[in-house]
């Protein structure tokens, strides 16, 4: 792989470390709407689930985009709701996921950072190191299910 195709690997890294802080600062003000709600006694809502949808397109250039296609590349989901414990999130956590133990482009030796979302993207997904360099666009669906639960006994 070339120099400019690890930095483009390193940087995609990096903004999905981004995509995971801002994700993270979301749900838990989400969480924290929710909680109340579901702690109100007179809320018909109960229960909720919370995760998100992150989906990877095709570049616009290539080779395979089709315009009357989604390009969707490559796609996982990701529970949120474990953010109301804190230490059981992997979300935006500080530790390195780097299962492969690849090594840093300018540091050979030193283990290169991979993040939590990185890490679902190339392991969780299967998708190829040379086919993640065709990403163009990421896209996340925040998705709440608002729950009632009526005992009947």
């Amino acid at each position: 792989m070339s120099r400019e195709q690890r930095l483009f690997l390193i940087d995609l890294n990096n903004r999905l470390f981004e995509i995971e802080k801002q994700l993270k600062k979301e749900t838990l003000e989400i969480i924290e709407r929710m909680n109340k709600r579901v702690e109100d006694a007179n809320d018909w809502i109960n229960d909720y689930e919370i995760d998100c949808t992150v989906d990877f397109y095709l570049r616009d250039d290539d080779p395979e985009y089709d315009d009357n296609d989604d390009n969707i590349i490559a796609s996982f989901t990701e529970e949120l709701g474990m953010l109301k414990y804190a230490d059981q999130s992997l979300l935006a956590s500080e530790e390195n996921w780097n299962d492969f133990g690849l090594e840093e482009i300018d540091n050979p030796g030193n283990k290169e950072h991979h993040h939590w979302f990185y890490h679902q993207l190339y392991d969780h997904t299967k998708i190829k190191w040379e086919d993640m360099l065709r990403i163009g666009d990421i896209w996340v669906d925040i998705n709440i299910t608002l729950q009632h639960h009526l005992k009947l006994s």
